[in-house]
């Protein structure tokens, strides 16, 4: 499109005509100055450092997001894969898989949230990668815990201030609370499958190909009860 603007749903949820999942649509939101624009309340993107370049000195963004623990996250990411067909990252490759062959593949996760922060999504990894992990955890996220997520909410919340502003979406001010509520206890996309508990092969082997990620979420978890908690009270 020639210029950004902001395009309103059937459902009433609004959106800017920007696609930040990608380079090319990355590329176009900078061009268009989407940074400095002010149209948007919150950016998704999976795309760390490139969707970072959209903003500049004068027009600053602020990361948030929901860090699972990375074992627990690599296997419910392959009981997941094993069944979502809809999914762009499904491959036949899991359907027979075992969990224990997964722990030990080419397609198990290997620090994937330190790869994602440095942007080193392939060759390896070394110290350095987790202390700028770290840095960067600490210093331009705010960090929220999926198995504390009403914290998290809160924080969130109280951080950004969207309990006072009206974005004059399809839910009400006065409702969010009750969704709010649903989410949490009702999770979309949730996906039951078997437990594997700390200590046991798989998790063993999982915990071996994902060293640096437990060190940066010990990390997080820190960041979140000891450090970040004063924001919000300051």
């Amino acid at each position: 499109t020639g210029s950004l603007k902001v395009v309103r749903l059937e459902n009433g949820n609004r959106y800017v005509n920007v696609d930040m999942s990608n380079e090319v649509g990355i590329a176009h939101a900078k061009d268009f100055g989407f940074g400095r624009s002010g149209l948007a309340n919150v950016v998704m993107t999976p795309r760390f450092d490139e969707a970072a370049s959209v903003f500049d000195d004068d027009h600053k963004g602020r990361c948030f997001t929901l860090l699972r623990h990375p074992i627990k996250r690599a296997i419910s990411l392959f009981y997941y894969l094993k069944d979502a067909t809809w999914e762009h990252t499904y491959s036949e490759v899991y359907k027979n898989m075992t969990i224990e062959e997964f722990a030990v593949s080419q397609y198990a996760e290997d620090n994937w949230m330190v790869r994602f922060l440095t942007n080193e999504m392939s060759g390896n990894v070394f110290e350095r990668h987790i202390g700028l992990a770290k840095e960067i955890l600490e210093s331009k996220c705010l960090i929220g815990i999926l198995d504390e997520l009403k914290p998290s909410f809160k924080r969130f919340n109280e951080y950004f201030g969207w309990n006072t502003k009206d974005f004059g979406g399809p839910v009400k001010m006065t409702d969010r609370g009750t969704c709010v509520g649903r989410v949490t206890s009702h999770p979309d996309n949730a996906h039951s499958h078997p437990n594997h508990e700390e200590g046991d092969e798989v998790w063993d082997l999982l915990m071996q190909k994902n060293r640096y990620d437990m060190i940066l979420y010990d990390h997080a978890l820190h960041l979140f009860h000891d450090v970040q908690s004063e924001l919000v009270t300051r």
